[in-house]
């Protein structure tokens, strides 16, 4: 493979240079939608080509306002300024929250890096507002989570409101999910003890989290489901989850589970009508269910650097190869110990106690057993012993 000469002097698409640079798909769809923001908001009259930066044509002002930038990196400096003031504006009339606004850079800032052109960023990030120590927004309660599986109106749904619950991912992560990334491990009765699960597959940041039984077992009813729709059980390389009521396969993205859920949500009661000057729910529609897995492996006693490996931030632990036997997935005993707290139902969560207790006893049961046999050989030893003692006093 040779490149040619006309491919090294043909201009790049600054705009689709950038757009060719994001992998996932909710990143790029945010980004595109907030460097076009910030395109749009700059006046004409700073562009030579004025007619053209007329057009509200985002890959024309893109164009435009990287050429700026390549010969004007203070004007283009300046510009991105008025525009974070403009933004903190907005934060100081409680109309958008301080650790907000930084989403709305940093679109900017790929964009100029992707195209080779420097700025000093961190004169822009002197003019953020103070952001806010933590946000005010609460975990779903496993009353609530009850209440929507209740409300549900398939197996599509509770498998969203379970794996999300159990598994703690982003809900981003519905873009990427196949069959395949999900490991079953099960009990010598054939039982369902757990499964492995894979965020984010051919990502850099993917990482490897796990779910309940009780989602196993939704999920093996959502095999069911699928096969009665398409005819077949799904292949390895489908889609974990599928528009329904359709014989074709397609994904039901990030979009459409948010969709499900709010639908779900609002049955419940918890998205009502935002009272005057709140802009937030108090419990995120998605993130809700993140901060629950967050919160109920803490009351487990689950290893702190465990957690936040399942939950894919980067703490400098070891990550996981693709391995598929229980065995090679370590931190899986410790999630084995908040299955009992991620489990949503009550008669799910008896029966693992019943289970738990019937493994206890068998234990106690077993030690009992070795206790007696030891017992036994000391009695027979020391039988033994005086029988020899007696040979040797005659």
């Amino acid at each position: 493979m040779q490149i040619s000469l006309e491919d090294v002097q043909n201009e790049t698409d600054s705009y689709q240079f950038f757009l060719d640079s994001l992998k996932a798909k909710d990143t790029l769809r945010k980004y595109k939608s907030s460097l076009g923001h910030f395109l749009n908001a700059i006046p004409t009259s700073v562009f030579l080509e004025t007619e053209k930066a007329k057009s509200s044509d985002v890959s024309t002002l893109a164009k435009l306002f990287v050429n700026l930038a390549r010969k004007d990196p203070e004007l283009a400096k300046k510009i991105i300024t008025a525009y974070v003031k403009q933004m903190r504006k907005l934060v100081e009339e409680d109309k958008m929250s301080a650790n907000t606004l930084p989403n709305y850079v940093k679109p900017i800032k790929a964009f100029l890096e992707i195209n080779g052109v420097a700025i000093h960023w961190k004169s822009v990030y002197k003019l953020y507002p103070r952001a806010s120590p933590e946000a005010d927004d609460r975990a779903y309660t496993r009353e609530e989570i009850q209440r929507m599986l209740e409300v549900c109106n398939d197996v599509t749904d509770k498998v969203i409101v379970l794996m999300s619950s159990s598994g703690g991912f982003r809900v981003e992560s519905w873009n990427f999910f196949k069959w395949k990334d999900v490991v079953f491990f099960k009990n010598s009765d054939g039982s369902f003890k757990g499964a492995a699960l894979l965020v984010y597959r051919g990502d850099p940041e993917h990482y490897w989290t796990f779910i309940t039984p009780e989602s196993c077992k939704m999920l093996e009813l959502y095999k069911e489901l699928w096969k009665s729709q398409t005819g077949k059980y799904p292949m390895p390389d489908d889609p974990l989850l599928k528009i329904t009521k359709q014989r074709k396969i397609i994904r039901l993205e990030a979009p459409g589970v948010k969709r499900r859920l709010d639908k779900i949500v609002r049955k419940i009661g918890l998205r009502t009508s935002l009272p005057n000057g709140k802009r937030r729910y108090e419990v995120q529609l998605s993130h809700g269910f993140r901060k629950y897995f967050n919160t109920m492996m803490r009351r487990a006693g689950v290893n702190f650097l465990d957690k936040e490996d399942m939950m894919g931030h980067s703490v400098g632990l070891e990550r996981h190869y693709e391995r598929y036997s229980e065995e090679d997935f370590e931190r899986f005993s410790e999630y084995q110990k908040a299955i009992p707290y991620l489990t949503i139902s009550n008669e799910e969560r008896l029966r693992l106690k019943n289970n738990q207790l019937e493994d206890e006893k068998s234990t106690l049961e077993r030690i009992n057993d070795e206790k007696t046999k030891l017992i036994e050989e000391y009695q027979k030893l020391e039988a033994r012993t005086r029988r020899l003692e007696k040979i040797h006093s005659k």
